[in-house]
């Protein structure tokens, strides 16, 4: 990081890119049955912990409802020179998204994706526009290894409805709470970005690294 500027500039590229906040398909779907599971995350920009995110998800019977937080503040020589703050609410029903709300504040700029299912269509609100989609419709829902599939997904910081393609790395051992575990590593690639995820083999969500445009490794740290 050679200057203040230059910090902010990549996460911010980095951040828009990536939405948040918001998995691929080989664990089990048996370690999805339970009723609730939450995800608490460090997040790293290089070495320095930038803030945290947190996944709540609650289930009943084909009715899944996720909500997610997040806060992020990059400092350069102790003075804040970025701040990001995220929440999001998606209602899904079986593997397809329902209804979201999703507000964003990017270092004082303003995003919002509003959408509902009516009529078989997800009508989406942004502040770029609105537009309507057909189909099975999902977000980057990483929290979830079954339900990140097909050819496009809803990014749902800008509302964007992005291509992207599924990669399956392999099978690795990576430290998880400070054990060493056998962790399923998929990766997600888009035109502008690429994430890379790593789930337990029976299908928990474990570990997350992106690259911003500047270099800097994004990293989250299971809590």
């Amino acid at each position: 990081m050679s200057s203040a500027s230059s910090v902010a500039s990549g996460f911010r590229i980095m951040m828009a890119f990536l939405g948040f906040l918001t998995c691929l398909g080989s664990a089990s779907q048996q370690a999805w049955s339970a009723t609730s599971q939450t995800y608490d995350f460090k997040v790293f920009l290089g070495k320095d912990e930038i803030g945290r995110q947190h996944f709540d998800i609650s289930s009943d019977g084909d009715r899944t409802q996720v909500r997610v937080t997040a806060q992020f503040t990059v400092k350069f020589l102790y003075i804040t020179v970025y701040t990001y703050r995220h929440s999001n609410v998606e209602t899904w029903e079986g593997m397809c998204l329902r209804e979201i709300r999703a507000e964003t504040d990017d270092n004082g700029n303003s995003f919002f994706v509003h959408g509902t299912f009516r009529n078989g269509q997800l009508e989406v609100q942004t502040q770029a526009g609105n537009w309507t989609g057909e189909g099975c419709i999902k977000t980057f829902a990483y929290w979830n290894p079954e339900w990140i599939k097909g050819e496009r997904l809803l990014n749902s910081q800008t509302g964007e409805h992005q291509p992207v393609s599924i990669v399956a790395v392999g099978e690795e051992t990576i430290p998880v709470q400070g054990v060493p575990t056998r962790a399923i590593h998929r990766r997600i690639v888009t035109d502008k970005f690429a994430v890379d995820l790593w789930y337990t083999l029976n299908g928990r969500w474990v570990a997350l690294e992106s690259t911003t445009k500047k270099g800097d490794t994004l990293r989250y740290t299971l809590l």
